[in-house]
């Protein structure tokens, strides 16, 4: 630890990354500057829609907007409410080829004189002109790796792929991009072995937010084709049904979209956790029973969970599921959309409730009695 400290009072700034006097820099002036100006530029822009960062070269934006989407707000600390808590390092700057480099940055704060380590990442960079670009080293850290096609779908894996797993994946593809009419992009999917192998191929060296986690994914969508970083174990197949509703919905809907309703039809169309929707239903029916006098009202409002722990299950999500589930089969899929499209959740869910009383016969004077209703005709 003293070590690291010592390192820290070592270095000095160049614009608004830290540059430390044990990090070789180039030793040409004119590529210095650039390779700098340019990181500067890069980070300075990080916080813009992806594709119109002016340092990414758009044949590496859909695995580089992946990476900057983890590099974003990494400034912060939420928990002291301190917007630039984390100073960003440039902690190495290696050559690679003639016009390449290989560039590692670190967001690190103090605290109680003791460095705190937010996240670490790795990226390519490319001179091209007078300046650099950079990108994740995806390509480069999968290039052994070997693909298949299936259709738009192309499988990258390093020994071998379980042909039950992607047919389970299209078909649930399918089924969700008929309901949302989501566009029939290319799709790019990386099957790893778990979460930590899915930031190391991205350039994620350290992410503190992701400290001790084991099984994720990460997703982007750019150059009309989207890109799938898969580290999920959910039964029977290795993907899960749930995250890919989300995933498809952000392909049409991109803004005012209304959490509870999105969550609701995750639940629905692909369970939660690992639990199919029929698990998850049964186990809130006997949450229901054995709470005869729940406010289902009070309880959707106050987001809570009826089972907590590392695998929490939500009222506001089952109901809503329940409500979809009762839209769809009177009026089809468009009305849930405009439920969908009712905007990000308020404090009351006024904006909620009023979408619901045009798209239902259910108002919010009488929501306890309607969830009631429909629980007990589930």
């Amino acid at each position: 630890m003293l070590c690291v400290l010592a390192m820290l009072s070592y270095f000095s700034h160049a614009q608004s990354v830290i540059i430390g006097s044990n990090v070789n820099l180039p030793p040409d002036s004119i590529t210095r500057n650039q390779l700098l100006r340019s990181l500067n530029g890069f980070l300075a822009q990080k916080e813009k829609t992806n594709k119109d960062n002016s340092y990414v070269l758009k044949e590496y934006l859909p695995e580089t907007s992946d990476l900057l989407d983890e590099i974003k707000r990494m400034e912060q600390n939420n928990v002291l409410k301190v917007p630039d808590f984390y100073k960003c390092y440039l902690t190495n700057a290696a050559k690679t080829g003639e016009n390449d480099y290989v560039v590692q940055i670190a967001y690190i704060g103090i605290k109680d004189n003791a460095p705190v380590l937010r996240a670490a990442f790795r990226l390519q960079a490319k001179r091209e002109g007078v300046q650099f670009y950079f990108n994740s080293p995806l390509k480069q850290n999968t290039i052994s790796w070997r693909m298949k096609k299936f259709g738009n779908l192309t499988c990258y894996f390093k020994d071998t792929l379980n042909a039950a797993d992607v047919k389970a994946y299209q078909k649930q593809l399918a089924f969700y991009d008929k309901k949302l009419n989501a566009p029939d992009w290319p799709i790019a999917y990386y099957y790893c072995d778990n979460f930590t192998e899915v930031q190391q191929i991205l350039g994620i060296d350290y992410k503190l937010d992701y400290n001790g986690t084991i099984y994720n994914s990460l997703t982007a969508h750019e150059n009309n084709m989207n890109l799938t970083l898969n580290a999920s174990i959910s039964y029977p197949h290795r993907f899960d049904a749930h995250d890919l509703f989300h995933e498809r919905l952000a392909l049409v809907m991109k803004s005012n979209v209304n959490r509870p309703v999105n969550e609701g039809c995750a639940y629905l169309y692909g369970g939660s956790w690992g639990y199919t929707w029929d698990e998850v239903l049964a186990k809130f029916k006997n949450y229901a029973a054995a709470n005869p006098n729940a406010d289902w009202l009070k309880l959707y409002t106050e987001s809570n969970t009826f089972e907590s722990g590392e695998k929490p299950l939500y009222v506001a999500y089952v109901l809503n599921a329940l409500i979809v589930q009762k839209i769809e089969r009177e009026k089809g899929f468009a009305p849930v959309m405009e439920l969908l499209g009712c905007g990000l959740r308020q404090k009351g869910d006024e904006n909620y409730f009023k979408a619901l009383e045009k798209i239902t016969d259910i108002i919010k004077a009488d929501f306890n009695v309607k969830m009631w209703e429909l629980i007990k005709g589930s």
